[in-house]
């Protein structure tokens, strides 16, 4: 059994007082108790306890009512036997207990269980069952909510021990990095001693780490930290319950703390240390260590990671998980007048080149070599159709690299028996979706992309903690481009034992040919690439550059927040005049608003960017029409998009030459009659003699116009004309 924990987290503050259950003693206590709960059984129910707790060994409870309640008591108070009879549960009771160990108090209303999805499945009367059994075995108890006013809620809670047992026995299966890493183990590993004494309970536990975690108090617990500064309050004064404690400790610790929170996520491995300028002098682990833990901030520990497939197995200056974060956000967010010094935006960019690789698939005969890869000469023509500019992360070539390899997985191309590529049914369907819909595609490829040079198990999973991350940040803002990777490394390696990482690198750990091949340091870097190479060329983040040209902030763009489902709860509406003007010379010229990615996209596939400055030139001609057409974008999405989005009436030429285009590409147009018209005679004549075609051909009615069979629906028509590669249009 694995119970999901959900209260690493501190309760809301301010929360209203929990009820006191009927069987809860009455001490001021407001959860039930174990002792309360066995006053309240009778003796025929302290008997089926009994048998229950005690197991096939106890068969003939101790005759003495007190004896009774207080074996009873004994066992109920031990994690270990807890632990043990929750096993004997049946599933939907274990699914009932573990959604109340999700709550800081152990209770739900009957309503809650009801509602919860992993509940939904459950009728009332299996739910009444469940809840039955747990209260039988007294893992429940039964009281009415008095934070409904008039006529109750049924309540039911975990009494305060068996919880806190359940709890404490899934922390004991996870201790080790989670203790290490993070100031939450490191609270429950100080106050989970053997001696029921010293033991918090955690409700105070919650408490001690709500105080502890806040960010204002991680601050201040670093700030006062002794420091090599001369008259620095922090060495004038010291922390109460940490530098004094040191006793000798070197000054210095605060700036050290903080360099290895800025320059190294937290985590300032002993080998970095000996090979920089620190300002402290010698590694001195033990009195750090001392300081550190003391003061609540961290602490040195000696990590073995490359049974987890990471290469590392020397001391680490530990700075707690959460009091790294809290540091971090204060001073992640550039902001004025920290901005950086330029500013680099892909948009849609790569969407766009995708666009342009399969009209150039469609277009011409691109041949492979022997090992599957497109010679040389065709990848020069085709960069010569792509949007020239791929931004300072990646070259040109690398970025078509990256298009034939996804097109490939993607399965858009598929290569023939003559050692060329041809267009799929999905490489159809691909333009026919939406940007958010291609993007959100794009992603997922990424997530899951190979590279070399770095562990794909720990980068996936690094990924997605990653993306993750970014819904938390602000569109818009700037954030210190490492902020989001030493974070979503942090959180890993804090979870390497839940996700039981140990048990899929142990048989190639045995190996003597294995080595891990990331580090500390470049599992953060390497998820930083990823940033770089990938998100920001997908258009999700924008990256900013210093004076030297290097990349040190990112933004999440208002593309990348719509794709993640981050929202301000404001309804996005079309701006009031278009942000397009359509010149009689074909010229589109875009006037940016600010969230423009969608519309630049619809542009692209249908014109040829000529210009980007303060504004975007496109320009319209005959050879991108029929491009866009063949692609599955349809005439009438053309010139909807240049009329719904101009800020004055499209020219009649521009919109007469578009039609023109597209007669001349081989559009038809399909009514509501079955009736095929085209205004080509000799195209209208080569459809109607297509032999795939000719089964659904009724009559030819004239030059222009064929009479097609009504056995299927227009759409259903449309759809089958388009598989066969006609150009069919509803009218």
């Amino acid at each position: 059994m694995r119970f999901d924990e959900r209260d690493n987290r501190p309760g809301p503050s301010g929360r209203d007082a929990e009820p006191a259950p009927a069987d809860a003693p009455k001490n001021g206590s407001s959860r039930p108790r174990i002792e309360g709960v066995l006053e309240s059984r009778s003796r025929a129910e302290l008997e089926e306890l009994y048998r229950f707790w005690g197991g096939p060994l106890a068969l003939v409870p101790p005759p003495d009512p007190r004896e009774l309640r207080r074996q009873l008591a004994a066992w109920m108070n031990d994690p270990e036997l807890v632990e043990a009879r929750a096993h004997a549960l049946g599933k939907r009771q274990l699914q009932v207990l573990g959604f109340h160990l999700e709550h800081p108090a152990y209770s739900r209303t009957f309503e809650e269980l009801g509602a919860h999805k992993t509940l939904a499945y459950l009728a009332p009367y299996d739910l009444e069952n469940a809840l039955g059994a747990l209260m039988r075995h007294a893992f429940l108890v039964e009281a009415k909510d008095a934070r409904i006013k008039t006529t109750g809620s049924r309540l039911f809670s975990i009494p305060e021990e068996i919880g806190d047992g359940l709890l404490r026995r899934e922390r004991q299966k996870r201790r080790g990095l989670f203790d290490a890493l993070t100031l939450r183990g490191f609270l429950d590993r100080m106050y989970d001693s053997k001696d029921g004494a010293k033991r918090a309970s955690q409700t105070r536990l919650r408490e001690m780490y709500k105080m502890y975690a806040n960010e204002t108090a991680c601050i201040a617990r670093i700030e006062r930290l002794p420091s090599g500064q001369p008259n620095a309050a922090g060495s004038a004064n010291g922390s109460a319950s940490g530098a004094h404690a040191a006793g000798g400790a070197s000054n210095g610790i605060k700036e050290l703390v903080e360099k290895a929170i800025l320059q190294f996520g937290g985590l300032l491995p002993r080998a970095i240390f000996e090979r920089m300028e620190s300002g402290v002098g010698a590694w001195d682990g033990r009195k750090w260590k001392h300081t550190l833990e003391e003061s609540l901030i961290g602490s040195v520990e000696r990590l073995e990671l490359s049974r987890y497939g990471i290469q590392h197995a020397d001391e680490v200056l530990i700075v707690f998980n959460e009091v790294a974060l809290a540091y971090y956000k204060r001073v992640a967010v550039p902001g004025d007048p920290d901005r950086p010094h330029s500013e680099s935006a892909q948009g849609v960019d790569l969407v766009s080149n995708i666009s342009r690789f399969v009209g150039y698939i469609l277009e011409h005969d691109v041949r492979f070599t022997v090992r599957g890869e497109i010679f040389k000469t065709t990848e020069k023509r085709i960069l010569s159709e792509l949007i020239p500019n791929p931004g300072p992360e990646q070259s040109r070539e690398e970025v078509l690299a990256f298009i034939f390899h996804f097109a490939r997985a993607a399965g858009l191309i598929e290569s023939t028996g003559e050692r060329t590529f041809a267009l799929t049914a999905e490489g159809r369907h691909w333009e026919v979706k939406s940007l958010d819909q291609k993007l959100a595609h794009l992603v997922e490829y990424t997530v899951e992309e190979r590279e070399h040079g770095m562990d794909h198990f720990h980068q996936m999973r690094m990924r997605r903690i990653l993306l993750r991350l970014l819904k938390r940040v602000e569109p818009g803002t700037w954030y210190d481009l490492m902020y989001l990777p030493f974070l979503a490394r942090n959180t890993y390696l804090s979870n390497l034992d839940q996700l039981a990482v140990e048990d899929y690198f142990a048989a190639r750990a045995h190996s003597p040919d294995y080595a891990p091949m990331e580090d500390l340091q470049r599992l953060a870097w390497n998820v930083a690439r990823w940033i770089r190479t990938r998100l920001y060329v997908l258009g999700i983040v924008d990256l900013g550059y210093d004076s030297a040209h290097r990349p040190v902030a990112l933004r999440l763009t208002k593309t990348g927040a719509r794709l993640l489902g981050v929202g301000d709860g404001v309804q996005q509406h079309a701006p009031a005049i278009g942000s397009l003007i359509v010149t009689p010379d074909f010229e589109v010229v875009l006037f940016p608003t600010g969230d423009d990615d969608e519309l630049t996209h619809e542009l692209d596939r249908f014109c040829t960017r000529e210009k980007v400055g303060s504004t975007i030139h496109f320009r319209i001609s005959e050879k991108s029409v029929h491009r866009a057409l063949h692609e599955s974008l349809q005439l009438s999405r053309i010139l909807a998009t240049l009329r719904d989005h101009s800020r004055t009436p499209v020219p009649q030429n521009v919109l007469f030459s578009i039609r023109d285009w597209a007669s001349r590409a081989g559009v038809l147009f399909l009514d509501q009659a079955h009736v095929v018209r085209c205004e080509e005679p000799e195209m209208l004549r080569r459809f109607a003699h297509d032999p795939a075609v000719k089964p659904y051909v009724k009559a030819e009615l004239d030059e222009k116009r064929v009479q097609l069979s009504a056995r299927f629906s227009v759409k259903r028509l449309q759809a089958l004309l388009r598989d066969l590669g006609h150009l069919v249009e509803l009218e």
